[in-house]
């Protein structure tokens, strides 16, 4: 799935909505924190990561039952 912007957006207007009437400077600051950083974390996993095809690979066994892991490392892209 691509990441969606306007999803994180709303997170973070909830955030700033709920912290609006705290009096405690020391609590919303630490309640933001967290909060954002839950956002942040929900946002990044909500994405898709693309690997380019043509990973080098090693092999063993038969024809007809291969077992193998890659030998590069593959990098991708997320989307």
């Amino acid at each position: 799935m691509a990441l969606v912007v306007a999803t994180l957006k709303e997170d973070i207007k909830s955030i700033l909505s709920d912290l609006k009437d705290d009096l405690n400077q020391e609590d919303a600051i630490e309640k933001y924190a967290a909060q954002m950083s839950n956002a942040i974390d929900k946002y990044i996993r909500s994405g898709t990561v693309e690997i380019e095809a043509g990973i080098t690979v090693a092999t063993t066994g038969s024809a007809t039952a291969q077992s193998g892991s890659t030998t590069v490392k593959g990098f991708g892209i997320v989307k």
